[in-house]
Protein backbone atom coordinates (compact mmCIF):
# COMPACT_ATOMS: atom_id res chain seq x y z
CA UNK A 1 0.00 0.00 0.00
CA UNK A 2 2.86 2.53 0.61
CA UNK A 3 4.44 1.66 -2.38
CA UNK A 4 1.26 2.36 -4.21
CA UNK A 5 0.94 5.59 -2.49
CA UNK A 6 4.56 6.62 -3.31
CA UNK A 7 4.18 5.83 -6.99
CA UNK A 8 0.55 7.97 -7.23
CA UNK A 9 1.74 10.78 -5.30
CA UNK A 10 5.10 11.81 -6.63
CA UNK A 11 5.38 14.60 -8.76
CA UNK A 12 5.18 14.43 -12.74
CA UNK A 13 7.96 14.19 -14.83
CA UNK A 14 8.66 15.35 -18.45
CA UNK A 15 9.03 12.28 -20.57
CA UNK A 16 12.71 11.72 -21.84
CA UNK A 17 11.17 9.61 -24.35
CA UNK A 18 8.43 10.06 -27.09
CA UNK A 19 6.57 7.46 -25.28
CA UNK A 20 3.95 9.66 -24.51
CA UNK A 21 3.36 10.77 -28.04
CA UNK A 22 3.15 7.05 -29.02
CA UNK A 23 0.75 6.20 -26.25
CA UNK A 24 -1.62 8.88 -26.25
CA UNK A 25 -1.91 8.70 -30.15
CA UNK A 26 -2.82 5.38 -29.68
CA UNK A 27 -5.52 6.17 -27.31
CA UNK A 28 -6.46 9.49 -29.46
CA UNK A 29 -7.06 7.59 -33.26
CA UNK A 30 -9.16 10.88 -33.84
CA UNK A 31 -5.43 12.34 -34.29
CA UNK A 32 -3.82 12.03 -31.25
CA UNK A 33 -2.75 14.21 -27.85
CA UNK A 34 -2.55 17.23 -30.06
CA UNK A 35 -5.72 17.36 -31.81
CA UNK A 36 -7.26 16.71 -27.79
CA UNK A 37 -5.76 19.55 -26.37
CA UNK A 38 -6.58 22.16 -29.27
CA UNK A 39 -10.50 21.14 -28.35
CA UNK A 40 -9.06 21.55 -25.25
CA UNK A 41 -8.26 24.58 -25.80
CA UNK A 42 -5.11 24.35 -23.94
CA UNK A 43 -1.44 23.22 -24.43
CA UNK A 44 0.11 21.16 -21.48
CA UNK A 45 3.69 22.50 -19.95
CA UNK A 46 3.47 19.20 -18.70
CA UNK A 47 2.06 16.71 -20.99
CA UNK A 48 2.36 13.75 -18.33
CA UNK A 49 -0.54 15.58 -16.44
CA UNK A 50 -2.48 14.80 -19.52
CA UNK A 51 -1.61 11.52 -19.57
CA UNK A 52 -2.01 10.57 -15.96
CA UNK A 53 -5.86 12.49 -16.49
CA UNK A 54 -6.43 10.21 -19.80
CA UNK A 55 -5.52 7.05 -17.65
CA UNK A 56 -8.61 4.89 -16.06
CA UNK A 57 -7.91 2.94 -13.37
CA UNK A 58 -8.59 -0.34 -15.23
CA UNK A 59 -5.23 0.21 -17.11
CA UNK A 60 -2.91 1.71 -14.34
CA UNK A 61 0.36 0.33 -13.27
CA UNK A 62 3.68 1.27 -11.13
CA UNK A 63 4.54 3.91 -13.63
CA UNK A 64 1.13 5.36 -15.36
CA UNK A 65 -0.90 5.87 -11.97
CA UNK A 66 -4.87 6.02 -12.74
CA UNK A 67 -6.70 9.56 -13.29
CA UNK A 68 -8.93 9.01 -9.66
CA UNK A 69 -5.99 11.35 -7.43
CA UNK A 70 -7.04 14.32 -10.53
CA UNK A 71 -10.67 13.07 -10.53
CA UNK A 72 -11.10 13.64 -6.84
CA UNK A 73 -9.05 17.59 -7.49
CA UNK A 74 -10.73 18.33 -10.66
CA UNK A 75 -14.34 18.13 -8.77
CA UNK A 76 -13.40 20.52 -6.45
CA UNK A 77 -12.02 22.70 -9.22
CA UNK A 78 -15.37 22.54 -10.96
CA UNK A 79 -17.36 23.15 -8.11
CA UNK A 80 -15.39 26.34 -6.68
CA UNK A 81 -15.23 28.15 -10.39
CA UNK A 82 -18.69 27.32 -10.89
CA UNK A 83 -20.04 28.14 -7.73
CA UNK A 84 -18.11 31.76 -8.47
CA UNK A 85 -19.89 32.21 -11.30
CA UNK A 86 -23.42 31.68 -10.37
CA UNK A 87 -22.40 34.16 -7.31
CA UNK A 88 -22.30 36.41 -9.43
CA UNK A 89 -24.42 35.53 -11.93
CA UNK A 90 -27.35 35.53 -9.67
CA UNK A 91 -27.35 38.33 -6.66
CA UNK A 92 -30.13 37.50 -5.57
CA UNK A 93 -30.17 33.73 -5.23
CA UNK A 94 -30.09 32.50 -1.82
CA UNK A 95 -28.31 29.42 -0.53
CA UNK A 96 -30.71 26.26 -1.32
CA UNK A 97 -31.62 27.69 -4.76
CA UNK A 98 -27.98 28.44 -5.95
CA UNK A 99 -26.78 24.91 -4.83
CA UNK A 100 -29.67 23.24 -6.50
CA UNK A 101 -28.70 25.05 -9.77
CA UNK A 102 -24.89 24.17 -9.20
CA UNK A 103 -26.11 20.09 -9.64
CA UNK A 104 -27.98 20.95 -11.97
CA UNK A 105 -25.01 22.60 -14.19
CA UNK A 106 -22.68 20.22 -12.59
CA UNK A 107 -24.32 16.89 -13.57
CA UNK A 108 -23.17 13.90 -14.49
CA UNK A 109 -25.29 14.40 -17.83
CA UNK A 110 -23.49 17.71 -18.63
CA UNK A 111 -19.76 16.55 -18.06
CA UNK A 112 -20.67 13.38 -20.36
CA UNK A 113 -22.17 15.32 -22.86
CA UNK A 114 -19.12 17.24 -22.44
CA UNK A 115 -16.42 14.41 -22.90
CA UNK A 116 -18.00 13.20 -25.91
CA UNK A 117 -17.99 16.82 -27.58
CA UNK A 118 -14.52 16.46 -26.78
CA UNK A 119 -13.99 12.97 -27.58
CA UNK A 120 -12.50 12.11 -24.15
CA UNK A 121 -14.78 8.22 -25.26
CA UNK A 122 -11.65 8.18 -27.61
CA UNK A 123 -8.71 9.58 -25.92
CA UNK A 124 -9.26 7.71 -22.79
CA UNK A 125 -6.86 5.23 -22.39
CA UNK A 126 -9.31 2.06 -20.50
CA UNK A 127 -8.52 -1.88 -19.80
CA UNK A 128 -9.74 -5.51 -19.43
CA UNK A 129 -13.84 -4.78 -18.53
CA UNK A 130 -14.27 -1.64 -20.68
CA UNK A 131 -14.97 -1.34 -24.04
CA UNK A 132 -13.85 2.29 -25.68
CA UNK A 133 -17.13 2.00 -28.09
CA UNK A 134 -19.75 2.04 -24.81
CA UNK A 135 -18.17 3.47 -22.20
CA UNK A 136 -20.61 4.23 -18.81
CA UNK A 137 -21.56 8.01 -18.24
CA UNK A 138 -19.39 7.75 -14.98
CA UNK A 139 -16.47 6.96 -16.24
CA UNK A 140 -16.75 9.89 -19.14
CA UNK A 141 -18.13 12.53 -16.65
CA UNK A 142 -15.15 11.22 -14.20
CA UNK A 143 -12.67 11.87 -16.82
CA UNK A 144 -13.69 15.72 -17.77
CA UNK A 145 -13.11 16.11 -13.84
CA UNK A 146 -9.45 14.42 -14.30
CA UNK A 147 -8.69 16.23 -17.20
CA UNK A 148 -10.30 19.82 -15.09
CA UNK A 149 -7.60 18.62 -11.99
CA UNK A 150 -4.83 18.14 -14.57
CA UNK A 151 -5.60 21.41 -16.00
CA UNK A 152 -5.68 23.41 -12.60
CA UNK A 153 -2.05 21.80 -11.48
CA UNK A 154 -0.36 22.51 -15.01
CA UNK A 155 -1.91 26.46 -15.24
CA UNK A 156 -3.76 26.87 -12.17
CA UNK A 157 -7.72 28.22 -12.26
CA UNK A 158 -6.28 30.94 -15.07
CA UNK A 159 -6.02 27.75 -17.50
CA UNK A 160 -9.06 25.44 -15.95
CA UNK A 161 -11.45 28.57 -15.53
CA UNK A 162 -12.35 29.23 -19.45
CA UNK A 163 -12.56 25.30 -19.92
CA UNK A 164 -15.02 25.09 -17.68
CA UNK A 165 -17.30 28.03 -18.13
CA UNK A 166 -17.33 27.41 -21.90
CA UNK A 167 -17.37 23.96 -21.79
CA UNK A 168 -20.72 24.54 -19.52
CA UNK A 169 -22.27 27.23 -21.03
CA UNK A 170 -25.13 25.30 -22.94
CA UNK A 171 -26.14 23.56 -19.34
CA UNK A 172 -25.76 27.52 -18.05
CA UNK A 173 -28.01 28.82 -20.22
CA UNK A 174 -30.66 25.90 -20.03
CA UNK A 175 -30.60 26.83 -16.51
CA UNK A 176 -30.83 30.26 -16.83
CA UNK A 177 -33.67 29.59 -19.24
CA UNK A 178 -35.29 26.88 -16.34
CA UNK A 179 -35.46 30.04 -14.12
CA UNK A 180 -37.07 32.03 -16.24
CA UNK A 181 -34.67 34.48 -15.44
CA UNK A 182 -33.31 35.34 -18.95
CA UNK A 183 -30.87 37.83 -18.25
CA UNK A 184 -28.94 36.74 -20.94
CA UNK A 185 -26.52 40.38 -20.10
CA UNK A 186 -25.52 39.08 -17.13
CA UNK A 187 -24.74 35.59 -18.28
CA UNK A 188 -22.70 36.78 -21.07
CA UNK A 189 -20.48 39.23 -18.95
CA UNK A 190 -19.97 36.82 -16.01
CA UNK A 191 -18.82 34.39 -19.28
CA UNK A 192 -16.66 36.81 -20.76
CA UNK A 193 -14.79 38.04 -17.79
CA UNK A 194 -14.46 35.17 -15.59
CA UNK A 195 -13.59 32.96 -18.50
CA UNK A 196 -11.69 35.65 -20.82
CA UNK A 197 -11.18 39.01 -18.58
CA UNK A 198 -13.06 40.53 -21.23
CA UNK A 199 -16.38 42.79 -20.91
CA UNK A 200 -18.79 43.01 -23.42
CA UNK A 201 -19.82 46.81 -24.75
CA UNK A 202 -23.00 48.36 -26.46
CA UNK A 203 -23.83 50.51 -28.64
CA UNK A 204 -27.59 51.44 -30.43
CA UNK A 205 -26.44 51.25 -34.30
CA UNK A 206 -29.92 52.29 -35.40
CA UNK A 207 -33.36 53.78 -33.90
CA UNK A 208 -36.80 53.90 -36.09
CA UNK A 209 -40.14 54.69 -35.33
CA UNK A 210 -42.08 57.59 -33.71
CA UNK A 211 -41.13 58.12 -30.49
CA UNK A 212 -44.25 55.97 -28.74
CA UNK A 213 -43.33 52.68 -30.75
CA UNK A 214 -39.58 53.20 -31.38
CA UNK A 215 -37.44 49.84 -32.12
CA UNK A 216 -33.75 49.53 -31.52
CA UNK A 217 -31.01 47.53 -33.12
CA UNK A 218 -28.22 47.48 -30.68
CA UNK A 219 -24.97 45.73 -31.55
CA UNK A 220 -22.51 43.93 -28.73
CA UNK A 221 -18.50 44.05 -29.09
CA UNK A 222 -16.54 41.26 -26.99
CA UNK A 223 -12.69 43.27 -27.08
CA UNK A 224 -13.51 45.37 -29.80
CA UNK A 225 -15.38 42.90 -32.26
CA UNK A 226 -18.59 42.62 -32.60
CA UNK A 227 -19.83 39.22 -31.40
CA UNK A 228 -24.13 39.69 -31.54
CA UNK A 229 -27.27 41.89 -32.92
CA UNK A 230 -30.16 42.29 -31.22
CA UNK A 231 -33.27 44.58 -31.85
CA UNK A 232 -36.69 45.54 -29.37
CA UNK A 233 -39.38 47.69 -28.27
CA UNK A 234 -36.47 49.26 -25.83
CA UNK A 235 -32.67 49.68 -25.72
CA UNK A 236 -33.10 46.97 -22.55
CA UNK A 237 -34.46 44.30 -24.53
CA UNK A 238 -32.37 45.07 -27.69
CA UNK A 239 -29.07 44.78 -25.18
CA UNK A 240 -30.65 41.50 -24.07
CA UNK A 241 -31.43 39.82 -27.58
CA UNK A 242 -27.95 41.43 -28.50
CA UNK A 243 -26.26 39.38 -25.58
CA UNK A 244 -28.52 36.48 -25.93
CA UNK A 245 -27.18 36.31 -30.27
CA UNK A 246 -23.58 37.13 -28.70
CA UNK A 247 -23.54 33.66 -26.34
CA UNK A 248 -25.20 31.69 -29.24
CA UNK A 249 -22.48 32.59 -31.60
CA UNK A 250 -19.28 32.50 -29.48
CA UNK A 251 -20.46 29.12 -28.05
CA UNK A 252 -20.94 27.62 -31.61
CA UNK A 253 -17.66 28.97 -32.60
CA UNK A 254 -15.86 27.08 -29.58
CA UNK A 255 -17.88 24.07 -30.23
CA UNK A 256 -17.03 24.45 -34.45
CA UNK A 257 -13.76 24.83 -33.69
CA UNK A 258 -13.49 21.74 -31.29
CA UNK A 259 -15.61 19.66 -34.19
CA UNK A 260 -13.13 20.87 -36.82
CA UNK A 261 -9.92 19.96 -34.88
CA UNK A 262 -11.63 16.46 -34.21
Amino acid sequence: MTRKRRAADRSPEPPATPSFGARAAAAAPDGGVDALCRRLGYTFRDPTLLERALTHASCKDADHPSNERLEFLGDAVLGLVVAHFLYSAFPDLEEGPLTRVRSAVVSAQSLTQLALELGLDRALRTGRGLRRDDLPPSVLANAVEAVIGAMFLDGGLPAARPFILWGLERALEDELVARSERNWKSLLQELTQQADRLTPTYEVVQETGPDHQKEFVIVVRVDGAERGRGSGASKKAAEQAAARDALEQLAAARRLRAAGEG
